[in-house]
């Protein structure tokens, strides 16, 4: 995090001289303050991508840096790596995060009010036959998840082997092996799914029920809290005009 501050102002005089300058645009601008951003180093539509096609958290920080001083500056970093250095401040931001999630640095970082709301829902091929409305119903079949990921609600299942977990290195991977028949259904983040299911394999697959929906915030390192509690008040901001439902909107 670091505050990025103009030249003092010097005069009329010196000013006109400098509209004939290279780089006197950088000069007229207000102080902006950068904040470091941790995004994964790879894809993960329709959250991020790092191509250059922006995804919901990506339009979300455009908008927020639309109506402040904020301008936020991508850092690639694997998902494990990105809790541990807001946690130990060498980063400022997580910007699509959960307090439930992050029980294990909850002490060392400061959480916005939600704005959204992440669910893993259950995708099944779309000629399935097998009714998912509890784990149990899945007793003895091959539930396809993201490896290295926990699901508050199936991790006594699992442990038990009453629910056969069978780890992907991704959801794409995961709903090969649906299409596959190596998983008898997979669980999974809703977006993800359905953006998925829409753009990549379609016709294929359909979404079920949901489970462990928690609320969205950002999570920030206590060294940038304060800029994190007025980051906050533009993003609630944004949340009741709409326009948070509106970006998550256009990827469903």
């Amino acid at each position: 995090m670091r505050l990025i501050t103009n030249k003092k102002k010097t005069g009329l005089p010196f000013l006109a001289f400098c509209l004939f300058l290279p780089g006197t645009l950088a000069l007229a601008d207000q102080n902006r303050i950068s904040i470091s951003t941790g995004m994964y180093p790879t894809d993960y539509p329709p959250l991020s991508w790092k191509d250059g096609r922006k995804g919901i958290v990506q339009k979300t920080l455009e908008a927020i840096s639309a109506r402040s001083a904020f301008d936020f500056t991508e850092e690639y970093y694997p998902f494990n790596r990105i809790i541990y250095k807001v946690g130990n401040g060498s980063l400022d931001l997580q910007a699509w995060s959960s307090p439930q999630w992050r029980e294990r640095v909850s002490g060392k970082v400061y959480f916005t009010e939600p704005f959204a709301e992440h669910c893993e829902v259950i995708v099944q091929l779309q000629d399935s036959k097998l009714a998912v409305n509890r784990p149990g119903d899945l007793q003895g079949k091959r539930l396809g998840v993201v490896q290295n990921y926990t699901f508050k609600t199936f991790e006594p299942y699992f442990q038990s082997g009453e629910v056969i977990r069978n780890n992907s290195r991704d959801e794409v991977h995961a709903l090969k092996l649906l299409e596959k028949g190596r998983n008898d259904a997979v669980l999974m983040d809703e977006m993800v799914a359905r953006h998925l299911i829409k753009t990549r394999f379609a016709g294929l697959f359909v979404t079920g029920k949901t489970f462990d929906c928690v609320p969205v915030t950002f999570m920030f390192s206590k060294s940038a809290e304060k800029h994190g509690r007025k980051i906050n008040t533009v993003l609630q901001k944004l949340k009741s005009e709409g326009v948070i439902d509106q970006i998550i909107k256009n990827y469903r």
